[in-house]
């Protein structure tokens, strides 16, 4: 069993990196605008599926995946502007309802444009490298360096330039953001436009790894706010390591327990996580603003 254990743990890393770059969108909308955002999915899901449509018409890979996160970018400040922006003042619950209508809406739209059946993007960076005990394909290793370098990028953004510092200004305090001169309007662009970006290019950027369909974006996005919890809210740190770490659970309890038994694995840890370390194992005590 423990020769196993190399591969399990590339495969872990591999599922996690993607956990952890749809979470990192997910975890900025939330942790500075408190929006559940489950079209969150959706718009990893559109990602994919014009990368595909894209690829499909003869363009190149790489081109593809620029077009459609753009595209998706802009879906997203839309989706902005329709469904969360008349809510702003609403409940919890109310922008909830919102996100799911919308993501309803979403899947629907794309079943009639595309169909339900899975569709395939080829790997634009084939081959395999073979080492003693694992093996691990070249693109897997570019979606584990893509995570990093995203992560690296919002980093960047949020700790080196006056939007991140207006952002951060924003998610500590609104109020007195506000009256320090910060524009609340161009936050709230920015913030969702950044987290479309995200959540585009992971659809795009795996459309060449994960079968493409309507409603693939269900269980990333469930599985992300399992690392939006486990990692802490709007922890960029804990988005990263949380989705490396349930990645790195879910294999384990699949190749040592029973694959029936990996979402069940997953969910347990969320329930352990609410009980014992509600703020996150990465998060400090979230205060309610």
């Amino acid at each position: 069993m423990l020769d196993m254990l190399p591969q399990q743990l590339v495969n872990g890393l591999t599922l996690g990196s993607t956990y952890a770059l749809i979470a990192l969108g997910l975890t900025l909308v939330f942790g500075v605008l408190l929006i559940p955002n489950f079209a969150h999915g959706e718009l990893y899901m559109l990602g994919a599926f014009s990368t595909y449509a894209l690829v499909g018409a003869g363009v190149n890979f790489w081109l593809a995946v620029v077009i459609a996160t753009v595209i998706v970018i802009a879906l997203g400040v839309v989706l902005d502007r329709l469904v969360f922006q008349p809510l702003d003042h609403s409940s919890s619950l109310s922008l909830m309802i919102a996100a799911l209508a919308a993501s309803i809406i979403l899947q629907q739209t794309a079943t009639i444009i595309w169909g339900s059946e899975p569709r395939t993007t080829p790997s634009p960076i084939p081959g395999v490298l073979r080492m003693a005990g694992f093996s691990i394909a070249y693109f897997q290793i570019f979606v584990i360096a893509l995570t990093l370098a995203a992560w690296g990028g919002v980093w960047l953004v949020l700790n080196r330039s006056r939007l991140g510092l207006a952002i951060r200004a924003v998610a500590q305090n609104k109020g007195a953001a506000q009256l320090m001169g910060i524009e609340l309007r161009d936050v709230r662009l920015a913030t969702f436009a950044i987290g479309a970006l995200l959540g585009g290019l992971g659809g795009a950027i795996l459309s060449a790894n994960f079968p493409v369909y309507p409603t693939m974006g269900i269980n990333p996005v469930l599985k992300a706010f399992v690392v939006l919890v486990l990692g802490g809210i709007g922890n960029l740190w804990g988005a990263i390591l949380g989705g490396l770490l349930l990645g790195i659970v879910e294999v384990m309890v699949a190749g040592y327990i029973s694959s029936q038994l990996q979402d069940v694995g997953t969910f347990m840890i969320l329930v352990l996580v609410l009980l014992l370390r509600p703020q996150g194992l990465f998060g400090r005590v979230v205060l309610e603003r």
